[in-house]
């Protein structure tokens, strides 16, 4: 009985030790968040396709049934964080200049505009689903400008101490499923319910520098179910996702990273102990319980 007792202890000690050093498939955990591992390319997929004759603005169809009352009090927590302040979206017409007018009465004034944020990546693809802009129902507005205040945070951090300013650009916010489809995005992507943005950066280090402070955000205060893809000069930032993947902690908070990242020249700063796997095998931004950095 001893003899299968140890035996049994050797196989769990040598199991635990493969799954700890086993290699972690990225282009698998990407795909499960919705993404693909190359998705901090610049260039989307582009489709024939006959254009219609006429575009137009996005319809307000979407009614949001998948928001929990949980998700809009982070939202206004994160908008009251970053000194914004609270609107309801509803007292704004659905247009782009109704958004600029929410986001401007919001607090988000300075560096990103409503413009940015609708403009499709890939306008001809936009415009062969029906779309000009894309505009999604006044039910998302909320997480712009929460998105767009945070945003604005991470362009304070990497302008810190420096005498010239350098800006971030904002990319894929809303895209409804036809546009998503058409551009090779993933079904379960976080795009299509307005909950991320993708912000590139001019240099690697300035993406490990805000990247950092992401990791001091999450540690300082409520975990607000972030999520972020790491790429070299691209990070995807969210908030609100309400999946719960098996590989994550419970808190709906996750990360994973994009092939762009393992060629890059600088993946973090000193200061950034984020990115880990725990010794349960979960991916946590940050954990106290031993774990190892994973980037």
């Amino acid at each position: 009985m001893k003899y299968l007792f140890s035996i049994f202890v050797l196989l769990l000690v040598s199991c635990s030790f493969s799954f700890k050093n086993r290699e972690l498939d990225w282009e698998e955990i990407a795909r499960m968040n919705g993404h693909h591992y190359d998705d901090d390319t610049h260039h989307e997929i582009r489709t024939s396709s006959r254009w219609p004759s006429a575009t137009k603005e996005s319809k307000e169809i979407d009614k949001c049934l998948d928001q929990t009352d949980e998700e809009l009090e982070n939202l206004d927590e994160m908008i009251l964080r970053f000194d914004g302040k609270i609107n309801s979206p509803d007292d704004y017409e659905h247009s782009m200049a109704g958004l600029q007018r929410f986001i401007e009465d919001s607090g988000l004034t300075r560096y990103f505009s409503a413009k940015e944020m609708v403009s499709p990546n890939n306008s001809a693809v936009a415009k062969g689903c029906g779309y000009e802009k894309l505009l999604p129902s006044r039910c998302r507005w909320k997480s712009a400008v929460a998105q767009g205040l945070l945003a604005v945070e991470l362009r304070s951090e990497i302008n810190r101490g420096k005498k010239t300013s350098s800006g971030i650009k904002i990319r894929n916010w809303w895209r409804p499923s036809c546009y998503n489809s058409k551009v090779g995005g993933a079904k379960s992507s976080d795009h299509m319910q307005a909950r991320g943005f993708d912000l590139d950066f001019n240099t690697p280090k300035q993406r490990a520098v805000a990247q950092a402070y992401l990791c001091k955000m999450y540690k300082e205060g409520k975990p607000l179910s972030l999520q972020v893809g790491i790429g070299c000069q691209t990070l995807h930032i969210g908030v609100g996702s309400p999946k719960r993947l098996s590989n994550y902690p419970k808190d709906g908070s996750r990360f994973w990273k994009y092939g762009s990242l393992s060629r890059c020249s600088i993946k973090r700063v000193s200061e950034d102990d984020c990115w880990k796997q725990g010794r349960d095998g979960k991916l946590y931004i940050h954990t106290e319980d031993g774990g190892s950095g994973v980037l």
